[in-house]
């Protein structure tokens, strides 16, 4: 993978968002991408820069709402296979153990 990136994407309501963020992720599933959900938002890794920014702009228009905050952050480095369990095993030996709490 040569992107990586972090999405977070909030309807601003007072309801709950799960429904939001589920239609989102089915989005998501549209696209030659892989994801994980955390509790705080979801880390993207795709071959490809243009992936993330489809598969993201199509994650933010599934949502119907009046006000939706969209934050995007994103380590494209296409001369560089990179992964996101590289990045956490790199910090779990330094730690010297899991980084699970």
């Amino acid at each position: 993978m040569t992107a990586i990136a972090r999405l977070e994407i909030i309807p601003v309501r007072e309801e709950h968002m799960s429904d939001h963020i589920a239609a989102a992720l089915d989005e998501l599933d549209q696209f030659e991408i892989s994801y994980e959900l955390t509790p705080m938002d979801t880390v993207i890794q795709a071959d490809d820069v243009s992936e993330i920014f489809a598969a993201t702009q199509a994650a933010h228009e599934a949502l119907d709402e009046d006000r939706i905050i969209t934050s995007l952050e994103i380590d494209h480095q296409p001369d560089r296979e990179q992964h996101t369990a590289d990045r956490v095993a790199a910090v779990e030996h330094e730690l010297g153990r899991s980084a699970q709490g």
